[in-house]
């Protein structure tokens, strides 16, 4: 037992002192280097008909990063790039500016549109107001930022709609049904309007009672899902710190029947720094393991203040930017 205690606490401790000492390298020699891996689609336009989906052509896994301070603009291992915008106040021009420039360059975009209402009136009924037109100039101000772009882009439209926390996002916890209406709505008008090639991201919290939401298989081309560790918030609420594969299991099982590629559209995890250290090395070991598992995106960046609890400190997802290059340059090289 005393073996197994003094194990874990050198595999915590080592990285620390060998990022320290010489960055991303000292973090990929921890491990035997493997060949370069593909891209997460095959990039080239096809023909598509709007009412029907294309298949997509997923095969080996990919990496991202939510990056709003662009520590990591222009590094190539992160062939995704997560952008959210509020559809009520976004800029066009910078918006289809920002996806010609990534498309460009060979980067996929991965754009959650956050629906928020016109006005504290809606809260209750802003699901079928979508569903009724009232937001058809906004999803077509979107619609027309898509429009010629080199593709592919991911799309994700009232992401976490499964969670309880309707304070946070007034789109969440909502009727069933009145969402599925309301997200095939916004699917069809895009897929009416653009003929970039467009992947839909069914992006849950996924939990029990999650397939509700469920807009059926030709609305979604691939399954997201946030995965982060929150060791106070862990102790809070199962009585122990779960690791990676722990919660990625159990949000996996829920959605295998429907037979989607999967992509984990926010990675985090806080703490200490021995902590962070181990549960990412302890994740990225276990990503071998998931074939469905086609791209994992980090989010980079403070998360907004109370959302976990009044009794947690705010997570800040933010670990040292040379694990995560590490790490990420260990599975693609």
């Amino acid at each position: 037992m005393v073996q197994q205690m003094l194990l874990l606490a050198s595999l915590a401790v080592l990285p620390i002192i060998m990022v320290g000492l010489d960055g991303a390298a000292a973090v990929r020699s921890l491990f035997t280097p493997v060949s370069r891996l593909e891209p997460i689609v095959d990039a080239s336009p096809t023909e598509r008909s709007p009412s029907a989906p294309q298949a997509v052509a997923v095969e080996k896994l990919q990496f991202g990063i939510y990056d709003p301070a662009g520590l990591f603009a222009g590094e190539s291992d992160f062939g995704i790039r997560h952008e959210y915008i509020s559809w009520l106040t976004f800029d066009a021009n910078k918006l289809a500016e920002r996806l010609k420039t990534l498309t460009e360059q060979g980067i996929h975009p991965l754009l959650t549109i956050e629906p928020w209402p016109a006005g504290d009136e809606e809260n209750g009924h802003l699901l079928r107001s979508v569903a009724n037109g009232k937001y058809d100039s906004h999803i077509d101000r979107v619609a027309d930022c898509l429009r010629g772009l080199e593709g592919p882009v991911y799309l994700s439209w009232g992401h976490e709609m499964d969670q309880d926390l309707a304070q946070r996002y007034p789109w969440s916890g909502r009727n069933p049904d009145e969402y599925i209406t309301a997200y095939r709505y916004v699917v069809d008008r895009i897929r009416k309007q653009v003929t970039t090639e467009l992947h839909w991201v069914w992006a849950g919290v996924l939990k029990e009672g999650s397939l509700r939401y469920w807009p059926g298989e030709t609305y979604a081309d691939c399954i997201g899902m946030p995965i982060y560790s929150c060791p106070d918030w862990d102790q809070r609420n199962y009585g122990y710190i779960r690791d990676f594969r722990t919660t990625f299991e159990e949000k996996r099982k829920l959605v295998q029947q429907l037979r989607k590629p999967l992509i984990i559209t926010e990675l985090g995890v806080s703490g200490s720094t021995d902590f962070v250290n181990f549960w990412l090395h302890q994740a990225f070991v276990s990503l071998q393991d998931y074939p469905d598992l086609k791209a994992v995106v980090f989010f980079y960046a403070k998360d907004a203040e109370g959302v976990w609890g009044s009794d947690v400190p705010t997570p800040d997802w933010r670990v040292h930017p040379d694990l995560i290059r590490g790490l990420v340059a260990w599975k693609l090289h």
